[in-house]
């Protein structure tokens, strides 16, 4: 490891398991101070355990308060917040007449309104410093329609809004706002549920789009700002290759 992120502050939501963790461990491995959030306690505590400076703490998304006491105790801590990750999310697939009003709420509640809760915590503090980058997880359902998943579609395509709007607002802080897709199959706790046999095939492990993350947590303002990325894509372009 080169040492890239020697220095920052870093946050990642949904980091026990898949992408999440694997950012957390490339971050760290990439000299941050990583501050790993989620509900899944025990498997979160396990980060711990891996190279560099990983600290877990347990975190309800869809819990405005919870949401602002964690991100008070970091910042109380660390001082700032340099990179925000908002990469927790979650998936079910009901025609829309199954989906009760519970559902909706839980999932946009994880996926949606979790990633507004975060970036309002840290938002004050990245514009008093002019310097931040924002890094928002979306998926193709956040373009393209999906057969029964309208809640999650509604989900990412509001995290793409959310994120365009906030990167209008943040640029002339110079704080970046990106979205990003895996760009490829990604083997996951929640493709192992989704995905055909055929695409398992072909999918990779999350640790190989992480270094896609490390350059978006590099980018301010005047870099790369207000994209949708594909990781993969970004993973080739970072090596010299081509998709």
């Amino acid at each position: 490891m080169s040492g890239q992120l020697a220095g920052k502050i870093t946050v990642v939501t949904g980091a026990a398991r898949g992408l999440g963790r694997a950012v957390s461990r490339l971050y760290a491995m990439e000299g941050a101070t990583v501050y790993a959030l989620d509900m899944l306690g025990d498997e979160l505590a396990t980060l711990t355990s891996e190279p560099g400076d990983i600290r877990t703490m347990r975190l309800d998304l869809t819990d405005a308060k919870d949401v602002e006491t964690v991100f008070a105790a970091i910042q109380a801590e660390a001082g700032h917040i340099d990179v925000l990750v908002n990469n927790a999310g979650i998936i079910f697939y009901h025609p829309v007449e199954e989906v009760t009003v519970e559902d909706w709420d839980w999932l946009l509640g994880v996926n949606l309104r979790g990633p507004f809760l975060c970036t309002r915590a840290v938002a004050a503090g990245m514009k008093a410093r002019r310097a931040g980058a924002i890094i928002n997880v979306s998926s193709n359902a956040g373009i393209v329609g999906g057969f029964e998943e309208s809640v999650y579609c509604a989900s990412k395509f509001g995290l793409e809004g959310l994120s365009r709007s906030l990167s209008k607002e943040f640029t002339p802080f110079n704080v970046s706002v990106n979205t990003i897709t895996p760009g490829h199959p990604m083997h996951t706790p929640m493709s192992e549920t989704t995905y055909s046999a055929e695409v398992r095939k072909i999918w990779k492990d999350p640790m190989e789009l992480a270094p896609a993350f490390v350059h978006l947590a590099l980018q301010d303002a005047s870099g790369i700002n207000d994209q949708r990325i594909r990781a993969w894509d970004m993973v080739l372009e970072l090596q010299g290759k081509t998709a």
